[in-house]
């Protein structure tokens, strides 16, 4: 009897492996296929991406993320982004991603070489920009003197557009507004000091950013120069192909895309224009907003930075700055002391210290170069040493929809 039971024992011992064994294999498969199901939506169907640059501030800050609904315009086959079947086109004003053209990924400090962080294929850097030209438009673009809400003079990118069997050009019709709250916690030091304006697409308003006068930028007088250098960037594509009153087309197949923040962004006036096949899908709504302050960590009040700019805000002392900022930016480490021998020649609105080590007068040039190789270990350092402990979540930006 006992022998018997044994033998079944045994018997049963033996049968239980190959189920052990096919339930763990069942479970992989499982897995995996969640796997493939999951990336195929975020492909297909729903993406979501996040923001890194200042281009599209205020709509768009950095730290936001947000989904896109990849079948707006056309259904793509999983992994690949070829086009199967298209829906519709996009509309102006729409908020679009896309695969830039090769000349959109170039280092502009280094012309001619790409971006080292661009990955190859579907996995390649996309960009977040806003229609404004459709295919057949006939453009006119211009440098001209617009007022802001304080009464000050403003250099604006002045855009119109004749719709293709139209006779008439029109403007997006940009009015100056005040800022109120949307340019506070931008963690972006190229937007600070601009001036707000609203400008018409259709049915709808939008913010757009704009810079200082020409004699700021370029110290000369001529509003008519065509066209204009911005933040380091040339329009290099619209001084190329449109005549010298600015006038140019736009070919069947292709769109216009700029960033609302005019004076930072690397958009279409700068390396032409986007093919209809290349944009992937809509911007819909933000789900999350996190300010890494990133760029400002180094400032003390955030909404006097917003309103006055970099000059006029007190930064942190040296040993604060430690505790903040050092590594925790994909920048230089440091800020840049200036020393001068008279206080009379510093630059007004500065805070002017005094070493203690030699008793002369200085002050702080934030000297920051953006480093594209960080690592994924340093990046991992910087955040869990400086990052996590100085950020904030944007509660009100979640579940704004985008226009």
């Amino acid at each position: 009897m006992l022998r018997k039971i044994k033998e079944k024992t045994e018997k049963n011992k033996k049968s239980s492996k190959p189920k052990e064994e096919q339930s763990f294999l069942s479970s992989v498969g499982s897995l995996l296929l969640i796997i493939v199901i999951v990336f195929a939506f975020k492909s297909s169907i729903l993406d979501a991406n996040n923001i890194p640059s200042g281009s599209m501030i205020p709509t768009l800050k950095i730290g936001d993320f947000l989904f896109v609904n990849k079948m707006r315009y056309s259904f793509r086959m999983p992994f690949t982004e070829k086009e199967l079947i298209r829906f519709d086109d996009p509309k102006r004003g729409d908020i679009v991603t896309f695969i830039p053209p090769p000349e959109a990924t170039h280092d502009f400090r280094n012309p001619g070489q790409k971006m080292e962080t661009d990955l190859p294929g579907m996995f390649s850097k996309r960009f977040v920009k806003r229609i404004v030209g459709l295919p057949g438009d006939t453009l006119r673009v211009s440098q001209r003197y617009l007022t802001n809400y304080k009464g000050e003079k403003v250099d604006y990118f002045f855009f119109e557009y004749k719709e293709k069997g139209s006779n008439e050009f029109q403007s997006f019709e940009p009015i100056p507004v005040a800022p109120k709250d949307e340019l506070l916690d931008l963690d972006n030091d190229k937007s600070v000091g601009r001036s707000l304006f609203k400008e018409k697409k259709g049915n709808f308003e939008h913010y757009v950013l704009e810079g200082g006068s020409p004699s700021d930028i370029l110290g000369i007088e001529n509003t008519n120069l065509f066209p204009i250098r911005f933040s380091g960037f040339n329009f290099t594509y619209l001084r190329n192909n449109c005549n010298s009153g600015g006038i140019c087309k736009i070919p069947e197949d292709y769109y216009m895309v700029m960033g609302d923040n005019r004076d930072d962004s690397s958009d279409s006036r700068i390396w032409g224009f986007v093919k209809r096949e290349n944009i992937l899908g809509k911007a819909m709504i933000i789900y999350f907003s996190i300010n890494w302050k990133d760029n400002t960590c180094m400032y003390k009040n955030d909404k006097r930075y917003s309103e006055f700019g970099i000059d006029l805000n007190k930064i942190y002392d040296e040993e604060e700055l430690q505790k903040k900022c050092y590594h925790s930016t994909t920048y230089s480490e440091m800020p840049l002391k200036i020393y001068e021998g008279d206080e009379n020649y510093f630059p007004s609105g500065r805070e002017i210290r005094v070493d203690s080590t030699t008793g002369r007068k200085f002050y702080y040039e934030m000297n920051f170069f953006q480093n594209y190789n960080e690592s994924i270990l340093t990046w991992i350092d910087r955040t869990l040493r400086y990052r996590i402990w100085r950020m904030s979540v944007r509660w009100s930006r979640i579940g704004n929809i985008l226009k």
